[in-house]
């Protein structure tokens, strides 16, 4: 009788184990991921994503620029992190939960259905006959009626409106946020039919969306916007006078340059002190010096290069900087000093100094 009962508990053991390692090999819960607009969508086993239905994804994204991969709610609104401890904190819940938050207010204003406030920090351009009125707010509709009224003058072009209307999201260097821009194209800011645009930040706040900054590219200038929040911009003011600069769109929606440059060469280096200028140089004016001038924060730092310059065109060219430095108080610098410069600025901004070599453009859609 003991002999039978220890081989029914034996049998029962190896029954309960193999159903137990069952168990154990059942599919694992689908996992979900958030793309750069704060979406929700699911992974194939391929690690292949499919595209939201609004605001697709755009390609060519980096892992230097994705959201860090989480298990989330399943869109179904069950638990897909059941029996897993720790694999998503309270935290990670609400940043999840507020990204996808931030992304359907940006959809719906998008749509018009919620408006966005001009921000008390909104630049105003003193030049313009319009300026967006802080503290107004806009639905996306009612913004393009603004760009059409600033830009077009019925009284004087038969043009009345822009040609285009685009947007992306773009990250920010100092935080985990996501800001949303929207691009008006054909502006005739320099030609009539140009491709010159406007470029309106918006971003989110406590559940409400905010006009934060703007910024124009025309036909003799340049911009290029990056996914992670960076915006390099160049142009020309003439043969010998050109400028670049690299700024950032930071978590509070605000543009704030990281450095500017104007670079000179030939006889527009005058511009560093005419009168010593033209002492030295006298009517040797052209010269190939080079000269650039960075404003970084509120200093300015000037580098020099004159490779190209003949024995005594360097003479001259020295002579010019050395008075420069002595009588004028111009502040010379290094490659190197100059580079010390701009990370002491980067950290001052809570900005990480490697990710300005992190260029990935950014992907514009249609509206």
């Amino acid at each position: 009788m003991k002999r039978e009962l220890l081989v029914l508990l034996c049998v029962g053991m190896m029954v309960t184990g193999c159903a137990g390692q069952r168990t154990g090999g059942q599919e694992e819960p689908e996992v979900y991921s958030i793309d750069l607009g704060g979406s929700a969508h699911e992974e194939e086993t391929s690690g292949k994503r499919e595209e939201s239905a609004v605001g697709t994804a755009q390609s060519g994204e980096t892992a230097a620029y994705q959201e860090p991969e989480v298990k989330s709610p399943a869109l179904d609104g069950s638990d897909s992190t059941q029996n897993d401890p720790g694999v998503q904190s309270d935290a990670d819940s609400k940043n999840v939960q507020g990204s996808e938050d931030t992304r359907d207010l940006y959809t719906r204003f998008l749509n018009n259905e919620v408006p966005a406030i001009v921000g008390n920090d909104f630049p105003q351009n003193e030049y313009a006959v319009y300026n967006l009125e802080r503290g107004s707010s806009y639905t996306f509709a009612e913004l393009g009626k603004f760009v059409d009224q600033s830009h077009f003058d019925p009284e004087y072009m038969e043009k009345t409106t822009y040609d285009q209307a685009q947007y992306t999201y773009t990250g920010c260097l100092d935080s985990d946020s996501r800001n949303l821009l929207v691009k008006f194209v054909g502006l005739n800011l320099y030609a009539p039919d140009d491709d010159s645009f406007a470029v309106y930040v918006i971003s989110e706040d406590k559940g409400q969306l905010y006009l934060t900054s703007w910024y124009e590219c025309w036909a003799r200038s340049y911009t290029e916007q990056y996914r992670n929040g960076l915006c390099s911009t160049g142009g020309s003011s003439g043969a010998g006078d050109h400028y670049s600069g690299l700024s950032a769109i930071l978590s509070n929606g605000i543009e704030t340059y990281i450095y500017e440059a104007e670079i000179l060469s030939g006889w527009w280096t005058s511009y560093v002190d005419e009168a010593l200028y033209h002492e030295v140089f006298g009517e040797n004016g052209d010269v190939p010096l080079n000269v650039s001038v960075y404003t970084i924060g509120e200093d300015k730092y000037h580098t020099y290069e004159f490779s190209e310059c003949t024995d005594d065109q360097k003479t001259l060219c020295r002579t010019y900087i050395d008075r420069c430095r002595d009588e004028a108080g111009v502040n010379w610098v290094t490659e190197e000093q100059l580079q010390e410069a701009i990370r002491k600025r980067c950290s001052a901004l809570g900005v990480s100094y490697e990710m300005l070599e992190q260029r990935e453009k950014a992907e514009w859609t249609n509206i």
